[in-house]
């Protein structure tokens, strides 16, 4: 009955959304809408699945506060301490590989950058928000910064850090890029990602859900069969240092307690076995 309530809601002209004040917009997403996704029956990611919202105008806040502070100023939205993860696994002056999969916050990179004086930092992401930071790489002479538009412009590299903060599940050819950058990379670390346990064959590797929670924006996405997941780097000679739940958000899985055993957001960091 629940998703009936949503489908009216997607339903509702976008002119009567626009017109109730933000605060009402809430109250009723919290008390009738309180599911963050809803499962689907898709075999696979629609086109143009993820909404991009980053803009230059806000990268270029970024820097500008920086600039002043000397701080990352945006919020690590499912891994605030990832820096800290970093320290404790590098030295200050070592040459340090980074490949950032769908980061969006050019902040953490000026961050990143006091903190590893030969850090080199790739980037990928959509191409709409890489050619963002193409230009603003440009003007502000990042020479240690790195564009990509896909994961075969680095196959040939090797990286002692790649880092998927909460976008491994938009990625919809997500079983090709886990097998590339099992090849390339020796520490590799997820962050906000849902991971479900199941004994049903259907879900073997994964489901499809509409997150609905960003109303008006639809976004669809993967939650990954752990054991399925967490086969691919096992099979590539990886161990598992830490898995733990992420904190940073209270997202409500009560709808597929039905479907699955035991879901959660997690953190996790594979690593190469040397």
């Amino acid at each position: 009955m629940i998703y009936k309530f949503f489908e009216l809601r997607n339903k509702l002209p976008k002119f009567l959304t626009k017109l109730m004040p933000k605060f009402i917009k809430k109250k009723i997403n919290k008390k009738f809408f309180n599911f963050y996704f809803i499962p689907t029956n898709y075999s696979k990611l629609l086109n143009d699945n993820y909404i991009n919202n980053n803009n230059y105008d806000y990268q270029k806040k970024l820097i500008d506060n920086y600039k002043h502070n000397f701080q990352q100023n945006s919020f690590m939205t499912t891994c605030p301490h990832l820096i800290e993860l970093l320290l404790m696994k590098f030295n200050s002056d070592e040459e340090i590989m980074f490949l950032d999969m769908g980061a969006d916050n050019i902040d953490f990179f000026l961050e990143l950058n006091s903190k590893f004086k030969n850090v080199k930092y790739f980037f990928c992401n959509l191409k709409s928000v890489n050619s963002i930071f193409e230009k603003l790489k440009n003007e502000n002479s990042y020479k240690n910064m790195f564009i990509i538009n896909t994961i075969d412009e680095v196959s040939n590299k090797k990286f002692d850090f790649i880092n998927f903060g909460s976008s491994i599940q938009y990625f919809e050819n997500y079983e090709f890029v886990l097998n590339k950058v099992s090849k390339i990379g020796k520490n590799i670390f997820f962050s906000g990602t849902t991971l479900f346990e199941t004994k049903n064959e259907k879900y073997n590797k994964h489901i499809i859900v509409k997150q609905v929670n960003m109303y008006p924006d639809i976004n669809y996405l993967y939650f990954f069969n752990k054991q399925y997941f967490y086969s691919i780097f096992l099979k590539n000679n990886f161990k598992l240092l830490f898995e733990k739940k992420n904190l940073t958000d209270n997202v409500n899985y009560h709808n597929f307690h039905k479907i699955f055993e035991n879901t959660n957001y997690i953190n996790f960091l594979f690593s190469k076995i040397e």
